[in-house]
């Protein structure tokens, strides 16, 4: 059996637009959340039922941390030079502001709140976060503009190099989730 884990530090770092895609891909499939600590997990015989629980399958905060962190070290690798910082710094907001915030949720979490909610305000409330959601990506769009006029013919193609990397990471995890490859995850 051959572990497709990297055991090495030299595998490019990914980050950038295919981050989107890395955070949904981490985020757990409905009746998929399990609390690995008992006896149930991946590797158990007969996993436990899914108990479906208030809030998010993912914490926000963790993601967006998860997407610094990435960045932080695209930033790094790429070499990003002090005159790029404003199209990487513009560049990288708007990718975190891309990213669920959890905020919507409080709302309909607190028990309060929700017998407080008149009638349409969930629908209303689903079309605020979609348009807020294209706002945001029209605001990466054009940040990926700026960023690409101000990096080198060198940075682009590492960040190219970078992002078929994750995106084929990506694909092995999916196809492992869905169990259509053998051996670990990425």
């Amino acid at each position: 059996m051959s572990a497709t884990f990297p055991t090495g530090l030299t595998t490019p770092i990914g980050g950038g637009a295919a981050l989107i895609g890395l955070a949904a891909a981490v985020m757990p499939t409905p009746g998929s959340a399990q609390d690995l600590t008992g006896p149930a997990g991946p590797w158990a015989c007969q996993q436990e039922p899914f108990v479906s629980e208030p809030g998010p399958a993912v914490d926000p905060t963790a993601v967006r941390l998860i997407a610094g962190l990435l960045l932080s070290a695209q930033e790094t690798a790429l070499g990003i030079r002090s005159d790029q910082m404003d199209a990487w710094r513009g560049y990288t907001t708007a990718l975190i502001a891309l990213l669920p915030s959890g905020e919507r949720l409080g709302r309909w979490a607190d028990e309060k709140r929700r017998a407080e909610a008149q009638a349409f305000d969930l629908v209303q409330d689903m079309a605020s976060a979609a348009i807020e959601r294209a706002e945001n990506a029209r605001a990466l769009q054009e940040s990926v503009s700026r960023l690409k006029a101000a990096l080198t013919p060198e940075q682009m193609s590492m960040a190219k190099q970078m992002q078929e990397a994750l995106v084929e990471r990506i694909v092995r995890f999916l196809q492992w989730r869905r169990s259509e490859a053998p051996g670990l995850p990425l």
